[in-house]
């Protein structure tokens, strides 16, 4: 099993996540560098060939999106269903998810969305409380205005996605002290190649 210290060190090199929602996108990244797929699609019928066939093509660690997977429910059973299907870590925006991941020993990452100063502060509260391995904040645009905040809470890394478009963003949101973008859209996937080299790996 993967540990969170590792995968987060080969994010430092590697830092776009590809968002992955369907089988065809995987041909988008056959040529591509990539440390972390967010596999966002499936079933329970045919979630462990899908990670099976990912580790063994790509080599990568597979990060679920548990609520979007087919059949799942909500349970500590749907954390180890995701591990026994070789899954490396779970993503959830629910905290019940990320506590049973770290009983679990699987990789954590608390989705959650910031609206205004409210969810922000109900999302230091919820990471505080679940310890998550890492939270994924959405939107990614917003992040800059309140990294300062975060870094002052928080000591988990931070996975920025949503809405995130332009090389210029990822680059601003590597700058600013982000682990990682997670992102849907293919062109920003290949900047893993260029990333590697303007974004030299740093502890973690």
């Amino acid at each position: 099993m993967l540990t969170a210290k590792s995968v987060f060190l080969t994010l430092r090199r590697y830092p776009v996540i590809p968002a992955i929602w369907s089988s065809e996108a995987l041909r988008a990244i056959e040529t591509l560098p990539v440390a972390v797929i967010s596999l966002q699609f499936g079933s329970i019928i045919d979630l462990a060939q899908i990670c099976s066939m990912l580790h063994e093509k790509f080599q990568v660690a597979i990060f679920i999106h548990v609520e979007l997977i087919k059949g799942i429910g909500s349970d500590n059973y749907a954390v180890e269903y995701v591990k026994q299907c070789g899954g490396d870590g779970i993503i959830s925006t629910k905290p019940s998810l990320i506590e049973a991941a770290r009983s679990a020993g699987v990789i954590s990452v608390l989705r959650t969305f910031i609206e205004d100063s409210r969810s922000l502060k109900r999302a230091i509260d919820i990471t505080r409380r679940t310890r998550p391995d890492a939270l994924d904040i959405l939107p990614g645009p917003v992040i800059p205005e309140i990294m300062a905040d975060i870094k002052s809470n928080l000591a988990q890394p931070i996975i920025a996605g949503g809405l995130i478009k332009k090389e210029e963003q990822v680059k601003r949101l590597l700058d600013i002290g982000c682990l990682a973008i997670s992102t849907s859209r293919s062109d920003l996937w290949a900047l893993n190649k260029k990333l590697s080299k303007d974004f030299p790996a740093k502890k973690v």
